[in-house]
């Protein structure tokens, strides 16, 4: 799901009410969630230090809205999945599960399972891959070089926040650094990891430890926990239910976001998902005061879902309605095109720009205007002929010409302009005109466009939400990315190493 709102620098209230932006009726997997002028633009914020402020504000308001605990189930799901980068054991059912279990767990459950192994880590490797499987790998919101920390929690509980996780584990030359006490067979099974793997569960007294994101997550914990057990040489090891922990856990957790001025991105995504989201990069560009200030420009984010390049601007763009301001804002485009780029992981003198990812996504308050007298547009706009109020759309004008965005597309506009609106109210800045006030004529200013393959539009709409004087648009999409399979990779790889050629099999005798 992609949003943009331009709120005008108005503070929200705790209780805002932002379920229709966000599309809430049909959730999606991720969230890009793109504002404008969260602070006003004035010279103190644009020239002086940045006032974060409001963030925390409408950063608690998307928690709060996307972590309800009564949500429908999303209408289209993933059905491919990789393996594990460390054991290669999920099936595909599990991997945007919103409840992240453990398959091999889940066929012991009520079972006593006598095992029988030649050496003790054998028996403590084998209770890793069973309890823990790979869906314990689960990446923190913050750092990840955070060192452990142990969090006091209530009596007989004891947690860790765990932060280090690294694909690259190498379970048999550092198997956690297991001590003679870390697997007893009197009843009590206790595990405590001291290195760059440890984001399973903590064991001690029987108890249930389970590894949290932040200390803010000892909340979630609730009082009595289901156990089921596993046995090993007919000895029963209790642990805590994985899937009650984690239905208590939020369900959407943010990854990334950065302010610029009045210009704020923040992402969102499944929990189950994160864990395949890599290479993150920012990159803001300005564009405003002198070319540069950043009252006016872009932020844009580049990642990696599973193997598919994903970048997402941001942006806000030039105003003013007058004939010929549409392209002082291509200007802005073709320069927040050329100054954007992220390093890059392979080649680090050849930094990636916008245009060389796989799929792209370009929101925000672009300001292109209606060219028309502000009386046509207001009837028009009064009889909902949107069909011809589009065609004098400066945006769509330059999308058919290729002035701009050169290959992009924007879906079909189906919903009244965005701007602009008196605060507070459904009627348009200008409908009832007081004594020196500036004409505002409604406009389609905030828009979403995209450009790439394998991409869907499924909605396009703005939602109802007044305290602007612009209204908030969001778009969902329906994408397809590229999964590496590593058990076909593996067995290619095999295959390959298998072949023996001939000169290699004869060739002592032909010489």
């Amino acid at each position: 799901m992609i949003g943009t709102w331009n709120v005008a620098g108005r503070l929200p209230n705790e209780d805002l009410e932002i379920d229709d932006w966000l599309c809430l009726n049909e959730p999606a997997d991720m969230y890009i969630l793109g504002f404008q002028e969260v602070v006003p633009l004035n010279a103190g914020n644009v020239l002086g230090a940045e006032d974060n402020r409001p963030i925390p504000k409408w950063e608690a308001i998307i928690r709060r809205t996307l972590n309800k605990s009564l949500q429908p189930e999303p209408k289209y799901k993933s059905y491919s999945c990789p393996p594990s980068p460390v054991l290669m054991t999920s099936s595909s059912a599990d991997v945007l599960a919103d409840v992240e279990v453990v398959p091999e767990v889940n066929t012991l459950r009520n079972h006593h399972v006598g095992l029988s192994y030649g050496s003790a880590f054998m028996r403590k490797k084998y209770q890793l891959e069973k309890i823990y499987g790979d869906s314990e790998l689960d990446w923190p919101e913050h750092s990840l070089d955070t060192p452990l920390q142990h969090v006091s929690s209530k009596a007989g509980m004891r947690r860790v926040n765990s932060s280090s996780a690294r694909i690259g584990f190498n379970w048999m030359e550092n198997p956690l650094c297991f001590s003679s006490q870390d697997l007893e067979l009197d009843g009590r099974l206790k595990r405590v990891p001291h290195s760059s793997g440890n984001l399973g569960l903590l064991w001690e007294n029987g108890e249930q430890c389970e590894v949290v994101d932040s200390p803010s997550d000892l909340s979630n914990v609730s009082d009595e926990e289901d156990c089921s057990f596993v046995a090993v040489e007919g000895k029963k090891f209790e642990y805590g239910s994985i899937q009650k922990s984690r239905k208590s856990r939020a369900k959407y957790v943010r990854i990334v976001s950065k302010q610029m001025v009045g210009i704020y991105v923040s992402v969102w995504v499944r929990r189950s998902l994160r864990r395949h989201i890599n290479n993150l990069r920012v990159s803001p560009v300005g564009v405003g005061l002198m070319g540069y200030m950043g009252n006016k420009g872009s932020v844009s984010l580049s990642m990696s879902l599973f193997q598919t390049r994903l970048c997402f601007v941001c942006s806000h763009l030039t105003s003013g309605h007058k004939v010929g301001d549409e392209n002082r804002r291509n200007s802005d485009v073709n320069e927040i095109l050329r100054r954007t780029q992220f390093s890059s992981v392979i080649d680090c003198d050849q930094p990636q720009k916008i245009p060389s990812h796989d799929q792209i996504f370009w929101f925000g308050d672009l300001n292109y205007r209606l060219n028309m007298l502000d009386t046509e547009v207001r009837m028009l706009v009064a009889r909902k002929q949107w069909d011809e109020l589009i065609r004098s759309d400066q945006l769509s004008k330059e999308l058919r010409f290729g002035h701009v965005f050169y290959g992009w597309k924007e879906g079909l506009i189906d919903f009244p302009p965005t701007y602009k609106y008196y605060f507070n109210s459904d009627r348009y800045f200008g409908d009832e005109p007081k004594e020196g006030e500036k004409k505002r004529s409604p406009a389609w200013c905030d828009r979403i466009l995209w450009l790439g393959k394998g991409i869907k539009q499924l909605s396009y709409k703005q939602a109802e939400i007044r305290i602007s004087d612009h209204r908030p648009v969001s778009s969902i999409f329906l994408v397809e990315v590229e999964v590496l399979d590593q058990r076909k990779l593996q067995r290619a790889l095999t295959f390959t190493n298998a072949v023996v050629h001939p000169e290699d099999l004869f060739g002592e005798e032909g010489d």
